[in-house]
């Protein structure tokens, strides 16, 4: 029964976060793309940051569930307590990514907008005659 419970444990705190990073890395990418002071051609540097992401979200759930999973108690037991520290291991690196790229995005909204050269007023269509 160990080696199951020990399986079952081990697939859901890699598949847990996969799906969560998953989820949000369309959007994530956009969002790190635009915040490279480089971009690189195919966004590769987005990419590396979303590749960070799965290793820390994917090693956080794995130290999760191997410190504290259940792994002598029933199945059920089990799924439970793994779906549990993978859920939490998921939120806290999503919570700590979401953080660390709100940053320098809260920074570009409340940087001052460059000043904009001032409009030149448009001739009239119809010149009004001189007296």
């Amino acid at each position: 029964m160990f080696e199951l419970n020990l399986a079952l444990t081990l697939l859901i705190a890699v598949l847990g976060p996969l799906l969560a990073i998953g989820y949000v890395q369309p959007y994530l990418l956009v969002v790190l793309d635009a915040l490279c002071a480089n971009r690189l051609p195919g966004k590769v540097g987005a990419h590396f940051w979303i590749r960070s992401a799965y290793v820390m979200a994917i090693a956080g759930s794995l130290v999760l569930g191997l410190s504290f999973g259940e792994f002598y108690g029933s199945v059920l037991d089990t799924l439970r307590r793994a779906v549990w520290l993978t859920a939490a291991g998921s939120f806290l690196s999503v919570a700590f990514i979401t953080r660390r790229v709100w940053a320098p995005v809260q920074q570009q909204l409340q940087a001052p907008a460059a000043p904009r050269a001032p409009a030149t007023p448009a001739a009239p269509a119809h010149p009004l005659p001189r007296s």
